[in-house]
């Protein structure tokens, strides 16, 4: 969601991916917030919404893996003052910047009680990262803090793949994924907490970065045939997942599925993300589709601040005016309202790309 593809050779199946996975993402806390929001009673529409939502979960590692492809390129020039005195401010200043926004929105829109004051809850909420936890729907920033340590990791990471031959680098990515994705998903499954076997590599995020690169410079090479495949193993796995932990009767198992079915480290979601990622590979012979890779490259280009801003748009529409989209045509309508929400959110950051300083960031 950064805007790293903006450059005199834009590799399109870069755009393509970062636009579809905008959508993807809209599509996703549209889904969640109705859900939780109106559907809690219901568990047949609950499981619809969240099938679709958990369907849409290769869209943020996709993000990871362009990144990836494009920071870990030694083709590309990046040093630490590149590094500090233009990835970090942008993630930093977006960080500050939103989190006073949106505590001014909480507080004057939401609660109606803004004071001075209040201001400080926003430095507070991005210092403490309690985003996540205060229940006011912003916990899409994770994103920021995540692209922030990916920054502060950058050097390292870029040391491992110059130097690291196409043996290495796959032993890496085998590695990484053995140890954040099947471990986690099986000791998450039977609900053990800790193993005695255990390897210093405490994230699957690493990997979507290490693999993207992996992938875009052909040292992993995954075919379009088991690219799909990929892609419908993480499809199948989402479906069975969510649908076994809404339907099952034990309440642990359900919670430990949750677990999984809700995580970037789960095993389907590491092969969809990949599947997906190699397929539009496979597809771009450099020759641009008319209109389809114009619409991808103005996506691209607002994809940050699309993302910062449809969850107030959401939060506008069905937490403050309370907008219940099931009692006004269902199905049609939701579409609707993510439409909707994608509109306003591309038109704001588009208005905002003409704001001096602003468009650096956004």
């Amino acid at each position: 969601m950064n805007n790293d593809t903006e450059n005199k050779s834009r590799i399109l199946y870069f755009s393509r991916i970062k636009a579809l996975a905008c959508i993807a993402v809209v599509v996703l806390h549209g889904c969640y917030i109705t859900g939780a929001t109106f559907a809690r009673n219901d568990r047949e529409r609950m499981t619809a919404l969240f099938t679709v939502r958990n369907l849409m979960y290769w869209a943020v590692p996709a993000f990871m893996m362009v990144s990836g492809a494009l920071m870990l390129d030694a083709k590309r020039k990046i040093d630490l003052k590149k590094i500090f005195g233009k990835y970090m401010p942008r993630m930093v200043i977006a960080l500050f910047a939103f989190a006073e926004i949106f505590a001014v929105y909480d507080h004057a829109v939401y609660q109606k009680d803004f004071r001075p004051a209040h201001l400080l809850e926003g430095v507070r909420h991005a210092v403490f990262d309690t985003f996540t936890e205060n229940g006011m729907s912003w916990s899409h920033t994770w994103y920021l803090y995540l692209m922030i340590a990916f920054y502060l990791m950058l050097p390292i990471y870029r040391i491992i793949t110059k130097s690291a031959d196409k043996k290495e680098l796959l032993y890496l990515l085998g590695l990484l994924f053995v140890a954040n994705s099947v471990i986690t998903t099986a000791k998450t499954l039977i609900g053990s907490g800790t193993l005695i076997f255990y390897i210093f590599a405490g994230s699957i995020f690493p990997l979507y970065f290490f693999m993207g690169y992996a992938i875009h410079s052909e040292k992993l090479k995954i075919g379009r045939i088991l690219s799909v495949i990929f892609i419908l193993i993480g499809a199948a796995g989402m479906i069975f997942l969510t649908y076994y932990r809404l339907h099952t009767a034990d309440a642990d198992t359900a919670k430990r599925v949750k677990n999984i079915a809700d995580q970037y480290f789960a095993v389907h979601t590491v092969l969809a993300a990949a599947g997906v990622f190699s397929l539009f590979k496979s597809f771009d012979n450099g020759k641009e589709i008319p209109f389809l890779d114009k619409a991808a490259a103005e996506i691209d280009k607002c994809s940050f601040g699309i993302y910062l801003i449809h969850m107030i748009v959401y939060k506008h529409i069905f937490v403050v005016m309370k907008f219940d989209p099931f009692a006004h045509g269902s199905t049609g309508t939701l579409i609707l309202m993510m439409l909707i929400a994608f509109a306003v959110s591309y038109a704001i950051t588009r208005v905002l790309k003409f704001v001096p300083l602003v468009k650096e960031i956004i």
